[in-house]
């Protein structure tokens, strides 16, 4: 049985309505009666229980403290889908589910486009999935929920409704770099001015002189290729490229580096929780679905 939760229009508006009283009388309202109030709550009892047999709560540190991100279980042979860059560059991991503690977790598969990683529990148990649902779309005003506060016997549900249409957020910059500088003089071709020193473009064998041809299997022609090619990718991914130098093709793979951040704080980032947002990459999705429940944030 699919776990969805469909709300009429009018319940919808009334709800939106009762949110935008309850933000004005915050403090006379009793805290039960909030949305993540404790009567609220126990109308998902059923959807907590699902929370505490599929999903995960994933740790980054040896000894299982940390708590960084949830995985959700999409296989009764332990696969675990989760967030890419917030597991990027942890040298363990571990995860538990309900009471249970497994350390023994493969990294099997990451997609940058859409910042996920797949995961494995190499253990004998079995586990249950989430069903995902056939629509391709949800409506504003569905209600949802997240992992709040959890503990080994008890998941905490946050609750919150679909904020606004499935939309793409596209990136404001790319966050990766080659380390090359291209000639601005090439009109044509993306021709290599500059190898930057400590590059990733440097420990390739990248030379000044060279036309970058393909990247990631995508032809350039223009810069604006290249940022496209480097979008959704992670610092020390291995970007696949093709190069022309001295009329022989060559398959090179090299490895991002940074890009110096910006100061500047997009309306994205702002909406995100600015400084204080519990994700590390906010944007460069081809679809997201925003909603306004209430997350805690793990140190």
């Amino acid at each position: 049985m699919k776990n969805k939760i469909t709300l009429s229009l009018l319940s919808c508006v009334l709800f939106l309505w009762l949110g935008k009283s309850v933000t004005l009388a915050q403090s006379t309202l009793p805290a039960e009666l909030r949305v993540n109030g404790k009567l609220v709550r126990a109308a998902f009892d059923s959807q907590r229980d699902v929370l505490q047999k599929s999903s995960a709560v994933i740790y980054t540190d040896e000894k299982a403290h940390i708590r960084t991100i949830f995985g959700t279980v999409v296989s009764e042979d332990g696969y675990v889908l989760t967030k890419a860059s917030e597991i990027e560059g942890a040298s363990e991991l571990s995860l538990r589910i309900g009471r249970v503690l497994y350390k023994d977790i493969t990294l099997v598969k990451k997609d940058p486009a859409w910042d996920v990683a797949l995961l494995k529990i190499n253990s004998e148990d079995s586990f249950t999935p989430v069903v995902f649902s056939e629509d391709d779309d949800i409506a504003q005003g569905h209600w949802v929920i997240s992992n709040g506060a959890t503990s080994r016997r008890r998941r905490r549900v946050r609750v919150g409704i679909v904020a606004a249409a499935t939309r793409e957020i596209r990136a404001e910059s790319s966050r990766v770099v080659l380390g090359v500088i291209l000639d601005p003089k090439s009109e044509k071709w993306l021709k290599i001015k500059k190898v930057n020193p400590k590059s990733g473009a440097q420990k390739a064998g990248l030379q000044a002189g060279d036309i970058i041809q393909e990247a990631a299997g995508r032809s350039l022609l223009k810069r604006g290729d290249l940022l496209d090619a480097l979008q959704g990718f992670s610092v020390g991914d291995k970007l696949p490229i093709k190069i022309l130098r001295d009329g022989k093709t060559q398959n090179l793979k090299v490895e991002l580096m940074p890009r110096e951040e910006s100061k500047h704080m997009t309306r994205n980032d702002q909406m995100s929780g600015g400084e204080y947002s519990l994700s590390k990459r906010r944007d460069g999705f081809k679809r997201v679905i925003q909603h306004d429940t209430t997350l805690t944030k793990h140190s």
